[in-house]
C-alpha cells in the first residue's frame, strides 16, 4: 500500500454516514453541529465528500468484486421502424387498441388476436 492509498473501515464509514445525516437533518450549520457534537469540522467535510453525501456530489462508485455478478441497465432492443411504413393499429372489442409493427407476419397477428379475443 502506498502513501496515497487510504483504507476505510466499514464501521467508521457507517458512523460518519450517520453523523452527516444527523447534521443534515438538524438544521444547524456544519460548524455549529460539529462543535456541539465533538467532531472536527475538516473531518466532517472529508467524510461527507468521501461518502458522496456532499450537495450535488455524484454517487460513489460501487466497488466491483471479482466473480460477483454486476447489474447493468436493462436494454430493450426494438426492430427498426421502416421509414414511411405505419405500424398496424387494431381496435379490439371494448375499445382496446393494439399497435403492432408493420413487419409482423400475418400468421403471428392471427395467433395473437385469437389469444387475446379468447381471453375475453
Amino acid at each position: 500500500m502506498d502513501s496515497t492509498t487510504i483504507t476505510i473501515n466499514a464501521a467508521t464509514a457507517d458512523v460518519w454516514r450517520e453523523r452527516v445525516a444527523a447534521q443534515q437533518g438538524s438544521g444547524l450549520s456544519i460548524r455549529r453541529w460539529c462543535r456541539e457534537n465533538g467532531c472536527h469540522e475538516h473531518s466532517f467535510y472529508w467524510w461527507r465528500a468521501r461518502l458522496g453525501m456532499s450537495p450535488g456530489a455524484p454517487k460513489p462508485r460501487r466497488r466491483i468484486t471479482p466473480g460477483k455478478p454486476v447489474e447493468f441497465a436493462r436494454v430493450v432492443v426494438e426492430p427498426p421502424v421502416l421509414k414511411g411504413v405505419e405500424p398496424i393499429r387494431l381496435t379490439l372489442i371494448g375499445g382496446r387498441e393494439v399497435t403492432l409493427p408493420a413487419s409482423m407476419p400475418v400468421e403471428q397477428i392471427a395467433r395473437l388476436l385469437r389469444a387475446i379475443e379468447g381471453a375475453i
